[in-house]
C-alpha cells in the first residue's frame, strides 16, 4: 500500500513539472514584446535614452523583470532592471530611462523570471550623435517647415567628460579656441515623446516651440521644460498668428513677453539688419506686447521681433512671429536668421584653463583626511616600551634576582603595548563605507529655486559587490566609463555585466568585483524650491567704492566668500548663519583683482614656489581653493554670459560643509560622508536710462584672436619664443553709449612668476596699433591710448574694438617670453 502511495505522489509531481514546463516552454507565444528606443531610433552619447517596452500577455498573470544590457565601457555592460507584472490577456507599455555613455548601437532586452531568461530581443539604433554636435528639439505641428535647421552649422561643442569636468557647455563665439563647425541635429517631438523630466531633456541643447497647442502637454512636461531651461539651456518660442495656442498651456514664468495683441505688417528691415541679407516684400503677422526686462535681438522698442530673457542659468527667446508660416518659412535667408539666434547666448568671452587636473574625480579622492594615530604619541609609547624592557626591566629583575623571568615578562609587556597601540588605532578605522561629496548649489532668489549638482566618490568598505541604495527622486547616475568611442568595435559576446541598477523605491545599484576601498563615482542634478535665502541688499557704487550688505538668512555658515562684480573679484570673508555683513570696498584698490586665478592665490595665500608643502593646514587650504576653482570654471563663469548691459551683475560665492542628506545606504549601512559645497547666487542692479557708467580695467576682458600662435599655460598666461603678432578684441556690450575709453598696456594682469621681486616687464619691443573703422586704417598708438571725442570711430558695427601688437622677441631671454595683456577702461551712459 505504501508503495502505491509513493508511486501516486511521484506521478503527481511529474505531472506538475510537466505542466510548468508546458506553461513556459514557449514564452514568445505568451509574451509578445516590442521595443521603441531613442528619438526616431536615434541616441546621443552622454544623454538619457528613453526606452519603451510594450508587452502583451496572452497567458496567465505574469510577474518578472525587464532587463536591458547596455555597453558602458571596454568589455563592460550594465544591467538595468525594472520589475513588472502584467495581468492575463492585457497589454502594457513600460518605460525605462537608460544613460548612453558609449557609441555602441546595441541594446539587449531580456524578460526574466526567477533568474531564468525567458525571452531575449536585440535592438540596434540607426544613428548615434556625438556629444560635440548641437541637438535641437522641435515641437511643432509644422515641423517640416523647420527642416532648414539641418543646414545650420554651429561650432562643435567641447566634449563633456561625465566623470570629470570640461568647460564650457557651450563654446564662445570666438572661433580661435574652438574646433570646426558641424551641422546641427534636429529631432521632431510631440506630446507623446516629449520627456517629462529635465534629465531626459538634456538630450537637447535647444527646444523650439512654434505653431503647437501646448495645452496638449502635461504639467510634468511643462515643469520639466522650466527646470531644463533653468539649468542653462535655451527655449525658443514662436508666436505670431498662432500665439494663443502656443501660450495656452505654458506656465506664466515661461511667457515673459506679455502679448497684448497682433498686427499685420510688411516684413521689417530689422531682419535685414540682423542677417545682412535681403528680405521678402511680403506681409506677416506679429504679436505685440511688453518687452519688460528682455534684451531685443531683432527689432527695436517699437517693433520687438525677437527678445531674449534670462531664466535661471538659461534663456528664453520669444519670437513675435511664427517661424513655420510665410514669409519667414519661405525666406531664402532664414538659415542665417536661425544661425544668429542659436549663437546669440553663447558668451563673447569666457576664461579658460588648460589645467583640468582639478576635475571632480581627482578632487574627490582628496577631499578628506583619514584620522591616524598621532605620530608623536606613537613615538612616546615606543620609547616608553624600549625604556621599560631595557634598563628598567633589567634593573628590577636584577634587584629581585629574577632575571630568568625576562622571557615571560618581556613578551607580556610587548603584548600590552601592542594592545595599547591597537586600541588607539582602532578609533581611527572606518567602520562603514566612505563617501566624498562635492556639490555646486545655485540659488535663484527670484524663482526661489535651487539647482544642486552633486558629485560623489563612494568607497567600498569590503571586497566584492558594492551595493548602494538611493531614493529615486534624485535620479542618481553612476559612471562606469570615462570616455566615449566614436567607433564601436567588438561582438557582444566579448562583454561582461559588471554592474546592475534595479529601478524601484529606492533605486539599487550594484558594482561587481570591487576591491577593498576601491570606489565608484556618481552624480545627481536636480532642482528644488527653497525658503532660506542669501540676499544682496543696498548694493551701490559711489565715490569709486562698492557698498552693500550680504544677508545670510540660511541656517548654515558661509566661508571664504567673495563677490564677482562685472568680472572683478572681491573677497568678503566668512558670514555666520542668520547674520549680515556690510562692506565698502574701493573698486580701484588692491582688494580687487581682475584675474581669477591670482585672486584665488591671494585669497588662500598660495605660494607657487612652496606648493609642495603637505601639512594639514596646507592641504585644507588647497582643497578650499580647488573647490572654488572647479565651481568657477565649470558653472559660475557661465552665469555671466549677458549680451546687453542692463545693469551691474553681482555674483556672490561661498563655501559650506553641511551635509545634503540624500539618505544613501551603502552595503546595508549609513556611510561616513565628507561634504564640501560651493553656493552661489546673483543679482542684477539695473541701470537707469542716461545713467553714467564707469567700467574699470578688468571688467571687459581682451580676447586673443590668434591663440594658436602662442603657448598657453595656467593663469591665462601665453608664451612665445620668436617675433610674433598678437591680435586682440574687446567686445563692448550693448546697452552703453561709449563716450570715452582708455587702453592701457603698461600693467599686465598677471604676476611675473620668474621675478620674485615682482618687477614689471617693459613694452619696449611692442609696436601697438588700433583699428580706426572710420578710415579703415591701423593707427599706431602708445602704451596708453585714450579716445574721447571720436571714440565711436574705433568701435565697429559688431561693437568690437580691435587692437594688435607686433612683438620683437628678445634674443637675450633664456626662456620663453610672456605675452603682456592689454586692459581697457570705459566711460559712457546707459541707453
Amino acid at each position: 500500500m505504501n508503495k502505491l502511495k509513493i508511486a501516486f505522489i511521484f506521478i503527481i509531481l511529474l505531472l506538475m513539472c510537466a505542466f510548468y514546463t508546458i506553461s513556459y516552454a514557449n514564452p514568445e507565444e505568451q509574451l509578445k514584446v516590442s521595443i521603441r528606443a531613442g528619438y526616431d531610433n536615434t541616441i546621443r552619447i552622454f544623454s538619457e535614452c528613453p526606452v519603451y517596452i510594450e508587452i502583451e500577455n496572452t497567458g496567465e498573470d505574469f510577474q518578472g523583470e525587464i532587463q536591458i544590457h547596455v555597453v558602458t565601457g571596454y568589455a563592460n555592460k550594465t544591467n538595468y532592471v525594472l520589475p513588472f507584472e502584467i495581468p492575463q490577456g492585457s497589454k502594457k507599455e513600460f518605460f525605462m530611462s537608460i544613460p548612453i555613455t558609449t557609441a555602441s548601437r546595441d541594446l539587449e532586452i531580456k524578460i526574466v523570471q526567477n533568474n531564468e531568461v525567458l525571452l531575449t530581443k536585440e535592438h540596434k539604433f540607426q544613428k548615434v550623435i556625438s556629444p560635440k554636435t548641437t541637438v535641437v528639439g522641435v515641437l511643432s505641428n509644422e515641423a517640416n517647415r523647420l527642416r532648414v535647421l539641418r543646414n545650420v552649422n554651429l561650432l562643435e561643442k567641447p566634449v563633456i567628460d561625465r566623470n570629470g569636468f570640461l568647460m564650457p557647455k557651450y563654446p564662445s563665439v570666438n572661433p580661435s579656441t574652438e574646433g570646426g563647425k558641424l551641422p546641427i541635429e534636429v529631432v521632431e517631438l510631440n506630446e507623446n515623446n516629449l520627456p517629462d523630466n529635465e534629465g531626459m531633456l538634456e538630450n537637447f541643447d535647444f527646444l523650439i516651440l512654434s505653431n503647437y497647442d501646448t495645452s496638449n502637454l502635461t504639467q510634468s512636461q511643462i515643469t520639466a521644460i522650466s527646470n531644463w531651461v533653468d539649468k542653462g539651456n535655451i527655449l525658443i518660442i514662436g508666436t505670431g498668428e498662432n500665439a494663443r495656442k502656443v501660450y495656452s498651456g505654458l506656465s506664466e514664468d515661461l511667457k515673459p513677453f506679455k502679448i497684448n495683441g497682433q498686427k499685420r505688417i510688411e516684413m521689417p528691415e530689422h531682419f535685414a539688419d540682423f542677417t545682412e541679407r535681403a528680405i521678402l516684400r511680403q506681409e506677416m503677422y506679429i504679436s505685440t506686447g511688453s518687452v519688460a526686462n528682455g534684451d531685443i535681438i531683432i527689432g527695436d522698442e517699437d517693433t520687438p521681433l525677437a527678445v531674449n530673457y534670462k531664466y535661471g542659468d538659461g534663456n528664453i527667446i520669444i519670437l513675435a512671429f511664427d517661424v513655420t508660416t510665410s514669409p519667414i518659412s519661405y525666406w531664402p535667408y532664414v538659415k542665417d536668421m536661425w544661425e544668429g539666434l542659436l549663437v546669440y547666448n553663447r558668451p563673447v568671452y569666457y576664461e579658460n584653463t588648460d589645467n583640468f587636473t582639478y576635475g571632480y574625480s581627482s578632487y574627490l579622492s582628496n577631499i578628506f583626511d583619514q584620522d591616524i594615530f598621532p605620530f608623536g604619541l606613537l613615538c612616546i609609547i615606543i620609547l616608553v616600551y624600549i625604556f621599560l624592557v631595557g634598563p628598567v626591566l633589567y634593573w628590577i629583575l636584577k634587584y629581585k634576582d629574577k632575571r630568568d623571568y625576562s622571557w615571560i615578562v618581556i613578551p607580556i609587556t610587548a603584548f600590552l603595548f601592542v594592545g595599547i597601540i591597537y586600541l588607539g588605532g582602532y578609533k581611527t578605522r572606518f567602520k562603514a563605507s566612505v563617501i566624498s561629496n562635492y556639490s555646486i548649489i545655485r540659488l535663484d532668489s527670484e524663482s526661489e529655486k535651487m539647482n544642486i549638482n552633486s558629485f560623489f566618490t563612494i568607497y567600498n568598505n569590503k571586497r566584492g559587490t558594492l551595493k548602494v541604495e538611493c531614493p529615486s527622486e534624485y535620479n542618481f547616475e553612476f559612471f562606469t566609463n570615462s570616455y566615449y568611442d566614436d567607433i564601436y568595435h567588438g561582438p557582444n559576446e566579448d562583454f561582461y555585466v559588471t554592474s546592475k541598477i534595479l529601478f524601484g523605491e529606492p533605486n539599487k545599484y550594484e558594482e561587481y568585483g570591487v576591491s577593498l576601498w576601491d570606489s565608484v563615482r556618481a552624480n545627481t542634478d536636480f532642482i528644488r524650491e527653497y525658503n532660506e535665502k542669501i540676499l544682496l541688499e543696498d548694493i551701490e557704487i559711489k565715490d569709486e567704492k562698492l557698498f552693500g550688505t550680504v544677508i545670510n538668512n540660511t541656517s548654515f555658515s558661509l566661508e571664504d566668500s567673495y563677490i564677482i562684480l562685472d568680472n572683478l573679484y572681491i573677497s568678503i570673508g566668512d558670514i555666520e548663519p542668520k547674520s549680515r555683513k556690510d562692506f565698502a570696498i574701493p573698486l580701484f584698490g588692491s582688494e580687487v583683482n581682475s584675474n581669477f586665478e591670482y585672486f584665488l592665490n591671494e585669497l588662500f595665500e598660495k605660494d607657487v614656489f612652496h606648493y609642495w608643502v603637505d601639512s594639514d593646514e596646507e592641504r585644507q587650504r588647497r582643497r578650499r581653493r580647488e573647490a572654488h576653482y572647479i565651481a568657477y570654471y565649470n558653472f559660475i563663469q557661465m552665469a555671466n554670459k549677458k549680451r546687453d548691459l542692463k545693469g551691474r551683475q553681482i555674483i556672490f560665492v561661498a563655501l559650506n560643509y553641511d551635509d545634503i542628506d540624500y539618505d544613501l545606504i551603502v552595503n546595508g549601512k549609513k556611510p561616513d560622508i565628507y561634504n564640501i559645497n560651493v553656493i552661489y547666487t546673483d543679482k542684477i542692479i539695473p541701470y537707469e536710462k542716461g545713467e553714467k557708467i564707469h567700467l574699470p580695467k578688468g571688467t571687459i576682458k581682451p580676447v586673443l584672436e590668434n591663440q594658436q600662435a602662442f603657448y598657453k599655460q595656467d593663469n591665462m598666461t601665453y608664451y612665445f619664443h620668436n617675433d610674433i603678432e598678437a591680435m586682440f578684441t574687446f567686445y563692448i556690450l550693448k546697452g552703453i553709449t561709449v563716450e570715452e575709453f582708455k587702453i592701457d598696456w603698461t600693467e599686465p594682469d598677471y604676476r611675473d612668476i620668474y621675478n620674485r621681486d615682482g618687477s614689471e616687464s617693459k613694452l619696449t619691443n611692442y609696436d601697438i596699433y588700433i583699428k580706426n573703422n572710420a578710415t579703415g586704417d591701423w593707427e599706431k598708438i602708445d602704451e596708453i591710448f585714450k579716445a574721447s571725442a571720436k571714440a565711436e570711430d574705433y568701435i565697429n558695427k559688431n561693437r568690437e574694438i580691435n587692437i594688435k601688437a607686433n612683438i620683437t622677441f628678445d634674443e637675450n631671454l633664456r626662456r620663453d617670453a610672456v605675452l603682456m595683456m592689454p586692459q581697457i577702461e570705459i566711460k559712457g551712459v546707459a541707453n
